[in-house]
């Protein structure tokens, strides 16, 4: 292979950087699509984002470090359930999740975030926001 002439690319190097910018452009979109879509799926049970995922923040303060939405979903099965609700229909997803706040209140699972009492559910479910 010789020295390209100035000013000239070649195919093979053409389709190098074109390929190396297509995947650094979507590295780079990719985390930015997924939160809107959770934005969108999570949207059905939540009237403001910004307040849940600061509520959620917090109450992950309060947790060991390595919490993830794994855990958060082991430690409250009725709100794993209501996720997964969210494509049969927001309805169904947030009558379970108020089935299991309604829950939480019953057994006195309840955690208190800056002075607010909240159930269990409820925290960790602004917690799976805030993580998202």
């Amino acid at each position: 292979m010789g020295v390209p002439v100035a000013g000239t690319v070649s195919r093979r190097r053409f389709f190098c950087g074109t390929i190396g910018a297509l995947f650094g452009g979507l590295a780079i979109a990719l985390p930015l699509l997924a939160r809107g879509t959770l934005a969108a799926n999570y949207g059905a049970l939540l009237r403001h984002w910004a307040s849940a995922e600061r509520i959620g923040r917090r109450y992950l303060a309060m947790l060991p470090a390595d919490t993830d939405k794994s855990r958060l979903l082991t430690m409250s099965p009725m709100l794993g359930r209501a996720l997964q609700a969210i494509p049969d229909g927001p309805e169904a997803a947030a009558a379970l999740l108020r089935q299991g706040i309604e829950d939480d209140f019953r057994r006195a699972h309840t955690v208190i975030v800056d002075g607010w009492v909240l159930a269990a559910t409820e925290a960790r479910f602004c917690a799976v926001v805030a993580l998202a």
